[in-house]
């Protein structure tokens, strides 16, 4: 297989080198030696990844998984394509798989997007970001006095 080529047709279809070693799990710097032509063939596991991203398309290469996954959360799935894209037939089982009262579920509209429950997030393959540390605190701030030096 002609790696070179591979990357290139990746990039032409709008993919960039970072993102295409962040598929294959190499630095961006092993890519651009393949483009150079002074690696012929990249390591077994990163060729074989590369090859899952050519078979899948530059979707794969240009996206990240929050972008590929980004606008099921952001269009607010309903609870009808929820339980059809789970393969689940009844609000029970649904209730079941996001360990909530049936009767909170059955309460969701069908056509109306699902709640932004940290259940449904974590079910979707969206993990929320940790909130930021709060700035330290100094415990001497109230103790400090001035001196005066005569």
């Amino acid at each position: 297989m002609d790696w070179k080529s591979q990357i290139q047709g990746l990039i032409s279809a709008g993919a960039t080198v970072d993102s295409i070693a962040s598929g294959m799990g190499v630095t961006p710097n092993a890519v651009r030696e393949v483009l150079a032509g002074r690696t012929k063939a990249p390591r077994a596991d990163a060729a074989f990844r590369l090859a899952r991203m050519v078979d899948a398309g530059p979707l794969v290469a240009i996206a990240s998984p929050r972008a590929v996954i980004g606008p099921l959360i952001d269009s607010r799935m309903s609870k009808r394509a929820l339980r059809a894209k789970l393969g689940l037939k009844s609000d029970v089982h649904l209730a079941k798989v996001l360990q909530l009262p049936t009767a909170e579920v059955e309460a969701w509209p069908e056509e109306q997007g699902v709640p932004a429950l940290p259940q449904v997030l974590q079910l979707l393959g969206v993990q929320e970001q940790p909130a930021a540390d709060a700035a330290p605190n100094d415990p001497d701030a109230q103790r400090v006095i001035q001196v005066q030096v005569a």
